[in-house]
């Protein structure tokens, strides 16, 4: 059976949403007087509830009730999911399943890396993958033998170090996703605030009958304010674009994250013109690093020629080239010049 992560608004008007391990939703209902038996009842039609969640920072009786019954784990948010926040992650017909979606989607998120055991032992193992996910989000050993094995304790504790490593990056990238955020936010605060001064001075232009106004372009008060403009609409310029740009960025890093934590990735230096100090891996913009560091025999790659996602400092990419011929590259490079 497909596991799934089930996501359940409850109240008089109740609602109930299931995602699978990919986040597809899989099962989307809501309705009055609607029990526990019969929200059951639609989630194990479409596959195996491994996890039960809600919206709140503790989790309501009914929908713990309904995780007992189907012997799903219980996961709750660190808080209440806001309204903003609900919007973001959920959808549906109405409040209640968007609330049911935006429980289940959120839960999914916070488990990435349950479900990269799973997806790992599934590919690992001959065993069912809703049997392998019930183990893991229940933090039950997967292999008969595996807690008795030679070396099982080294491999738990290489493990806890890469996830402590991944979830460093993982809250270093976020914090910077949400410094993009505020200073976007403020960008056009800011913006919001010279549109209606500017909209202001608009108004009192429009104000003015037509043998006032022809009188007042000739003051220099009204010239002064018109240069007043003029240089307001050069910044909304300037805050426009620096807007765009935060977006582009905010975009980059999300689609980073999304990169390092749902598939298989490097995360590679980008260098520029500095060739002293240079990792064993690299990428560059610059060709004629890219001879320099070849020559010497350096892992380096262009950036036309790599797949991925640029950052300020580094690329996440889901597979370097392969760059071992470095002489007939360098050759080709002398050519084009």
């Amino acid at each position: 059976m497909k596991p799934l992560i089930v996501g359940v608004d409850p109240g008089s008007t109740s609602a109930v949403a299931a995602v699978d391990l990919d986040g597809e939703i899989e099962l989307l209902e809501s309705g009055k007087n609607f029990p526990p038996r019969d929200i059951i009842q639609r989630v194990i039609k479409v596959g195996k509830p491994v996890v039960v969640a809600s919206d709140k920072g503790k989790t309501p009786s009914k929908v713990e009730k309904i995780a007992n019954s189907v012997g799903a784990r219980i996961f709750e948010p660190k808080e209440d999911l806001s309204s903003d926040r609900k919007k973001e992650l959920g959808k549906g017909a109405n409040s209640h399943e968007l609330d049911a979606v935006a429980s289940a989607v959120n839960a999914r998120r916070q488990l990435q890396r349950d479900i990269r055991k799973i997806r790992k032992y599934n590919a690992e193992l001959d065993k069912p993958l809703d049997e392998i996910a019930v183990k893991i989000f229940k933090d039950e050993p997967v292999r008969a033998q595996e807690d008795k094995k030679t070396g099982s304790k080294e491999n738990k504790v290489r493990e806890a170090r890469e996830d402590s490593e991944e979830d460093i990056e993982k809250q270093r990238l976020e914090k910077k996703v949400e410094n993009l955020e505020e200073h976007v936010q403020s960008l056009k605060s800011e913006l919001g605030e010279k549109n209606r001064r500017i909209n202001a001075l608009e108004r009192k232009i429009e104000e003015m009958n037509e043998e006032d106004r022809e009188e007042i372009l000739e003051n220099r008060e009204i010239k002064k304010r018109e240069a007043t403009i003029r240089d307001k609409n050069r910044k909304i310029e300037d805050l426009e674009s620096k807007i765009l740009d935060a977006a582009v960025r905010e975009q980059q890093y999300r689609k980073a994250l999304r990169r390092i934590f749902e598939e298989d990735h490097d995360i590679v230096p980008l260098v520029g013109d500095d060739v002293e100090r240079v990792p064993e891996k690299a990428i560059t913009g610059d060709y004629d690093v890219l001879e320099k560091l070849q020559k010497r025999g350096s892992e380096i790659h262009h950036i036309e020629d790599v797949e991925g996602v640029e950052l300020r400092d580094f690329v996440v990419v889901d597979e370097l080239p392969d760059n071992t011929n470095f002489e007939s590259i360098i050759n080709e490079y002398r050519d084009k010049r």
